[in-house]
């Protein structure tokens, strides 16, 4: 049989007990609970013709040979413990065998790394996050020395300056992954360091130094003391180390004496006197060759950048230093950085191997800010996700993913868990809480992600057809109305023009046009006197369309000597012809009047400018306006009217709505139309039939006959105007039928908006889980996203996921003779499941996906972008039953993670194993486990929490004395 890699061990009491029993084994009781163990259930898959995961226990038939292999004995542990030995078809051990099993093989562990002393690790490299902390703590920096894309969440408040307080309910965070806060300028980051496996990029085995890199760091050093940035007003420290002596100061002593203090700091202790020289003889050499003290000191602080002393964390060779190496191993492990005066302080003074005085430094550090550092790192590498940013759901199933392309949805998600981890960290809650806690941080964002169909509001279709219908009707009616009133309007014009015509009044005009042609002929051009202006105003309004409707008083019939409070006409002879003029007022309207004299019936051309708008009158009759927001300029319209013989009058408003306000008026005599001029200089008995016409037409225009019928017929035409534009403006203002189609984009639109703009928001707010499908590392989008594909969800990678994440198991890779599974093939109306079981029939596959497939369809009921669904496209249900370690059996996602809370021993186990690899920066060994099961039973009467558990890391004998 196959045996997994690393499984979790669970000790029960009865195996406690039994531990003790067989940790004096005769060879004869080895015999009989191991190895007749070994015979009957391992044997037949593990050595008797079968060789399965490279394990043959047939040469291991005395407990001297087993106990070589601890290795071995920890994986047998694992399966056992983990209910994934004997394999699914082959009899189970009974409950007491078991116990035994694990009690015995748990104390051979013990005995069989008694004596293995672990390798410790004799250097490792600072990794690009440790590195930019490391000297922006070492220079007191106010910015990064470059741009972090592995820091997945900024704070904007920071919480942690408050910690004492509990989380607050409402936070301000974001995540600049994408797009991280630059650093200093004209600074360049060596390349990300490699990930291990498990997802840490601290890891000595992978923090190697090739040629290339240590170039890297060389011209890193440099470009750091040579940034613009890097000057008196970011650099805390400019004043103690770059800043000149004064002149009576030996600057040789003084660089010495500023550059021991600064070693001691950037190489984390005790500098011997041989360097502190050379680095000092190296700034009193620059000094000589003209460079300035700060310069010289910048020169110095680049080669200690560059040098494997602030490089490299080693081993120190001098037994009485090994301090200093545990203050550097406590502040990399919870603040990524070098160890502050207080850590060197209490190293140099021999108080760190005092237990009681590591405890008080171990919760003193994880109360400064700088903790912050561990809380963007290992819960971030932890969970792996990273991963998450990389997700690209298919638009064309979810489009609201990459809405805002700046943006993403992935942006949002990842900060969900690590709100949580900050939480359970800073309230020292159960580990458990991790997988099921009573409380979440979302945005107004993700609250929608996971609760509400993420779709526009619908169109009431049947509503806005009857408004439409409504609308129609109203629109029918106004351009009915219209309709009659331009007939009306028409009619008036016909009267106006031949009022003798339509019968309005009964006249011969045969005397009065006689005795005009008879004066036309005798002139060669007719005389007109224009008066000066009068003027009265401003009057104000409420509002433009007020001011140029409303009439101040009656406008047909102007008198001078009328006045208006204090408003009276006044006689303006500044006011010339031909030029503009300005007024003054907003909102207002100004009258202007004047009269004009004609010798006989005549046209006049009326050349106007207004700002705004005008109204003019002839003879008391309106006969044009325009209304308009505009400046005025000279021309800008062009007015006939018809002077009789006599006094005409002139009446012109100005309206201004707002900004300038002036007028423009220029009028000039029209001469008469050629074709009259012509049939008058014909005698009167010689003219035909068409120039006696001509002659007739033209008198009938102008008649003074019909001045006062025609006026009447302007009043009447004035008032039915009114009414025209009174329902053209109702047209204009009456809502139009909607289209169904563009109200649909125009909501698509505005929700699309609404939720980019949530995309954006940073406020993130506590809140109790009322849906407890939802909750956790396991349930969040963040994870759900980055183990599926562009288009469907991955249940193998979700299931590997919570094997490595949560219990630390992570599987074996594929067997390279085992094709992939073609997501296209079968039947579409089958579903993930079904399409996997063909695939599960390889034996190869079967060993994984006994062990992964339960986890990963246990959270089937969540798609690609971790919304849930009951039913797959096909339109099958989605099955989400499982057995969890064969002793769990669930049916959805409520059900599999209460199972994992039953095991939160296993749980608090593995994340210990996580937490130590994170904290001691290598891989994890068979004697690690005894460390790990050792901070396990001493957290169980607390409940696993988290602070606790970082503090029993911090002290344990594997961390301070590796």
């Amino acid at each position: 049989m196959q045996m997994p890699t690393r499984i979790l061990f669970r000790l029960t009491p009865l195996m406690l007990l039994l531990a003790g029993v067989a940790s004096n084994l005769s060879a004869a009781e080895f015999d009989k609970s191991v190895l007749s163990v070994i015979r009957q259930k391992c044997v037949k898959c593990h050595g008797k013709g079968e060789i399965n995961g490279d394990v043959d226990f047939k040469q291991y038939h005395t407990s001297k040979r087993l106990l070589g292999q601890p290795q071995l004995i920890e994986r047998m542990i694992n399966a056992i413990d983990d209910n994934n030995m004997p394999p699914e078809g082959e009899p189970p051990l009974d409950e007491q065998t078991r116990a035994e099993f694990l009690a015995t093989l748990q104390t051979m562990l013990k005995q069989a790394t008694t004596n293995n002393i672990v390798a410790g690790l004799k250097i490792r490299r600072l990794n690009r996050f440790q590195y930019n902390n490391t000297v922006k703590d070492l220079f007191q920096l106010k910015l990064d020395v470059f741009g972090l894309s592995e820091k997945l969440m900024t704070r904007y408040e920071n919480y942690l300056h408050r910690a004492a307080d509990g989380m607050p309910d409402l936070v301000q965070v974001g995540s600049q992954s994408l797009n991280p806060a630059a650093g200093l300028r004209n600074v360049t980051a060596f390349p990300k360091d490699l990930r291990a496996s498990h997802g840490f990029d601290n890891q000595a085995d992978q923090l190697t130094l090739s040629p290339l890199l240590l170039d890297a760091f060389l011209r890193l050093s440099v470009s750091i003391v040579e940034s613009p940035d890097f000057n008196e007003q970011n650099v805390g420290i400019w004043n103690d180390l770059f800043m000149d002596p004064p002149a009576e100061i030996d600057r040789d002593a003084e660089s010495q004496r500023r550059l021991a203090l600064f070693l001691r700091t950037a190489f984390r202790g005790p500098v011997d006197n041989e360097t502190l020289q050379r680095y000092a003889a190296y700034a009193s050499a620059n000094m000589e060759q003209g460079l300035s003290f700060s310069e010289s000191m910048k020169k110095v602080v680049s080669a200690v950048l560059s040098s494997p002393h602030f490089l490299y964390r080693s081993v120190r060779a001098d037994a009485s230093e090994r301090q200093f190496e545990l203050a550097s191993n406590l502040s990399y492990f919870l603040w990524g950085s070098c160890p502050d005066e207080e850590l060197l302080r209490l190293a140099e003074s021999g108080e760190l191997s005092n237990d009681a005085v590591l405890r008080q430094t171990v919760d003193r550090m994880m109360l400064d800010p700088k903790i912050e550092r561990f809380l963007d790192t290992f819960p971030t590498q932890w969970m792996q996700l990273e991963n998450a940013l990389a997700a690209t759901p298919d638009p064309e199933i979810n489009r609201y993913f990459s809405l805002d392309k700046q943006n993403p949805a992935s942006l949002q998600m990842v900060l969900e868990p690590l709100l949580l981890f900050d939480t359970v960290f800073i309230e020292d809650r159960p580990l458990i809480e991790l997988i099921s806690p009573e409380f979440s941080y979302q945005s107004d964002f993700l609250t929608d992600w996971y609760t509400t169909p993420l779709r526009a509001p619908p169109v009431d279709e049947v509503r806005i057809v009857e408004d439409n219908r409504v609308r129609n009707e109203k629109l029918k009616l106004l351009q009915s109305s219209i309709a009659a009133v331009r007939e009306e309007l028409d009619v008036l014009d016909r009267a106006r023009a031949d009022p003798i015509a339509e019968k309005l009044i009964t006249v011969d005009l045969s005397a009065g046009q006689a005795a005009w042609q008879a004066e036309q002929a005798k002139v060669v051009a007719v005389n007109v006197t224009l008066s000066p202006w009068h003027r009265i105003g401003p009057f104000g309004a409420d509002s433009f369309d007020q001011a140029h409707e409303k009439a101040f008083f009656d406008e047909s019939d102007v008198d001078l000597k009328q006045t208006f409070g204090d408003l009276k006409w006044v006689e303006a002879k500044d006011l010339v012809d031909g030029k503009l003029h300005n007024l003054s007022g907003v909102s207002c309207a100004t009258y202007l009047y004047r009269t004009i004299h004609t010798d006989s019936g005549r046209d006049l051309e009326l050349s106007l400018g207004s700002d705004d708008s005008f109204k003019i009158w002839l003879n008391g009759i309106l006969v044009g306006e325009k209304k308009v927001i505009r400046g005025a300029a000279p021309d800008q319209d062009k007015l006939r009217v018809s002077l009789t013989k006599g006094d005409n009058t002139i009446l012109m408003k100005v309206v201004n709505g707002g900004c300038g306000y002036a007028f423009y008026f220029k009028a000039e005599p029209l001469p008469l139309p050629a074709p009259v001029v012509a049939a008058l200089k014909i005698a009167a008995g010689q003219r035909n039939e068409e120039q006696q016409q001509t002659l007739a037409a033209y008198y009938l225009s102008i008649a003074p006959e019909l001045v006062e019928v025609r006026r009447q017929l302007a009043e009447s035409r004035s008032v039915v105007s009114k009414r025209d534009r009174q329902l053209q403006d109702e047209l204009k203002k009456a809502p139009k039928p909607q289209e169904i189609d563009k109200l649909r984009q125009d909501a698509q639109r505005r929700f699309d908006d609404q939720l980019r703009a949530k995309m954006r928001s940073r406020a993130f707010r506590r809140v109790a889980i009322t849906d407890v499908r939802y909750g956790g590392v396991i349930t969040n989008a963040a994870m759900l996203s980055m183990t599926s594909g562009p288009t469907r969800t991955h249940p193998i990678a979700r299931g590997a996921w919570v094997v490595e994440v949560i219990f630390n198991n992570p599987p074996d890779p594929p067997p390279n003779d085992v094709p992939p599974l073609n997501e296209e093939s079968g039947r579409q109306d089958l579903t993930i499941r079904e399409k996997f079981a063909v695939h599960r029939e390889n034996a190869s596959c079967a060993g994984c996906h006994s062990k992964l497939d339960p986890l990963g369809f246990a959270l089937e009921n969540f798609d690609i972008t971790g919304r849930w669904r009951d039913k797959y496209d096909n339109g099958r249900d989605v099955d989400s039953s499982g057995t969890l370690m064969r002793k769990y059996e669930f049916d959805g996602i409520v059900q599999f993670k209460e199972s994992i809370v039953r095991e939160d021993r296993r749980f608090a186990k593995a994340f210990t194993a996580h937490l130590l690899r994170f904290a001691l920066s290598r891989e994890l060994g068979p004697a690690d486990s005894i460390t790990i099961n050792s901070i396990v039973d001493s957290l169980q009467q607390g409940d696993f929490k988290l602070r606790s558990l970082i503090r029993e890391v911090a002290q344990s004998d594997v961390f301070v004395n590796r």
